[in-house]
């Protein structure tokens, strides 16, 4: 089900593409996005494209940059594990849902996608940006196929026939890419190959310093001159939500250079090194 997980994780994600990593943090698209999602809609799967499209008429008129776009595809369940859990996704499916712990990654596969259906979310799109968007969507499809309608009738995009044409494009896509790696030796070798001096994939792990949930490891991209800001505004926002965690990050870029960054919410440190 899309739901409001869904979408928090959907804000998280698209920090690694480098034309929206100032995006997410802007407080005109956090409120625009707000007038885009109806979470009883979501909730109920009452979501369609014609009341989706109907809220573009709230959003400000004053920036004419945004709007709202309706996307429906069969969501992948692996996605969510493999991005949150890493190279541990398959044994922590396994426990949860009660398969044989040596179960083969088709297998799992197999037994979660065999009722898949396709569902609709409204999100707020940037005009300029839609295509990141629909690759990002179809990086989370089943099939790689996502139908959206952003007011010109429904259309079909598919990943596997994706061709980047534009400078963003090509470091988008080759920056979402890079995101799948599920350890830290392929994330940094990632980092080494890529084609942007200005990013670095991270490989990092939030480290709960009370009682929580598993530690939780992924790859990302970040920008290198804004590292330690993106550092500092996620303890703000750790601090505010009264999350007890450290965070830390190893990085590669493609001058051979490994960079370090943590911060701790409780002492209040960030550094990078």
């Amino acid at each position: 089900m899309f739901n409001l997980k869904f979408l928090v994780f959907f804000t998280i994600f698209i920090q690694i593409v480098p034309s929206m990593i100032d995006l997410v943090e802007n407080d005109l698209y956090t409120s625009e996005m707000i007038k885009c999602v109806d979470f009883m809609a979501l909730l109920f799967k009452m979501e369609t494209a014609e009341k989706c499209l109907a809220r573009n008429s709230l959003l400000s008129k004053e920036k004419n940059e945004f709007k709202c776009c309706f996307y429906s595809f069969k969501k992948d369940p692996m996605a969510d594990f493999k991005k949150k859990y890493g190279e541990n996704w398959k044994k922590i499916v396994a426990q949860s849902n009660g398969y044989d712990l040596n179960i083969s990654e088709e297998e799992i596969r197999k037994k979660l996608t065999q009722n898949v259906k396709e569902e609709g979310l409204c999100q707020l799109t940037m005009k300029s940006l839609n295509t990141s968007f629909l690759y990002l969507n179809s990086m989370l499809s089943l099939d790689g196929i996502v139908k959206y309608d952003c007011g010109e009738g429904q259309k079909t995009f598919n990943k596997n026939e994706f061709r980047p044409k534009t400078k963003d494009e090509i470091i988008d896509k080759e920056l979402f890419d890079s995101t799948i790696a599920n350890s830290e030796k392929d994330c940094l070798k990632n980092g080494a190959k890529l084609s942007v001096d200005d990013y670095q994939m991270c490989w990092c792990e939030k480290v709960p310093l009370s009682s929580g949930p598993l530690n939780e490891k992924e790859c990302l991209a970040f920008k290198t001159s804004t590292f330690q800001e993106r550092l500092k505004k996620q303890m703000n926002r750790a601090q505010k939500d009264n999350s007890k965690e450290e965070y830390k990050c190893t990085c590669s870029n493609n001058k051979n250079k490994t960079i370090k960054g943590r911060f701790n919410s409780v002492t209040g440190e960030v550094k990078v090194e």
